[in-house]
């Protein structure tokens, strides 16, 4: 009688476990999908921004870009931040307009935290947004041409595809916001690519922010 008290108890106890892991598994797939809706409509607010004020003529150039992160005030670094993160997402802009002014604005090192937070946030995101919806997205955001050429070149070059991503990221010539996307197609985990990205990226934003931050100041 003990035995079946206990057999049926341990069924009972499994059970409450088995609800348990099903009610954690069901709130964190709520909140994934919650994020992710949150991070979508974050990037499609922060495009229109973007392409309004492009239109309008705010970022044509060093000077207007300047006005109108000051006309924010202490807000300026923050603004900065958020332009860098959506630059590279929306890749129009190049990321060398915000690594000049940054530097000029706040001085070197707050323009280097600056830019350094919003380049690696919004190569992130591009690397997300890749990873999340695949070919066809990226397909809507380059052309065929560039896309097919890059695949043929990867076949070449899987294995030593992560020491060739360090470098193109540590050079300032390279299409950084196509290697993102690009490269979340690939089978490289986050964890390496935000290794890849946090490691390589500090040097070119490092030089801007001190030739611009102590030479034209």
């Amino acid at each position: 009688m003990e035995h079946k008290i206990q057999e049926k108890a341990s069924v009972l106890i499994e059970h409450k476990k088995e609800q348990a892991i099903d009610i954690i598994e069901t709130k964190t797939s709520l909140l994934k999908k919650l994020f992710c809706i949150a991070l979508a409509i974050t990037v499609i607010g922060g495009g229109i921004w973007f392409f309004y004020e492009y239109r309008i003529g705010t970022f044509r150039d060093v000077e207007s870009f300047k006005i109108f992160i000051n006309s924010f005030g202490v807000l300026g670094p923050i603004l900065l931040t958020v332009f860098q993160c959506v630059k590279t997402v929306y890749a129009v802009i190049p990321s060398t307009l915000g690594c000049i002014v940054g530097p000029t604005l706040f001085g070197p090192w707050v323009g280097i935290i600056c830019n350094y937070i919003g380049i690696c946030s919004g190569s992130f995101v591009a690397f997300w947004l890749s990873r999340t919806f695949g070919i066809s997205f990226v397909k809507q955001i380059f052309s065929e041409k560039k896309y097919q050429k890059s695949m043929r070149w990867l076949e070449k070059q899987k294995k030593s595809y992560p020491v060739f991503l360090w470098i193109a990221i540590f050079l300032p010539i390279s299409p950084d916001d196509f290697l993102c996307y690009f490269t979340g197609l690939t089978e490289m985990s986050f964890k390496k690519f935000a290794l890849i990205i946090l490691t390589s990226k500090p040097f070119t934003i490092i030089v801007y922010g001190l030739i611009f931050g102590y030479g034209f100041n």
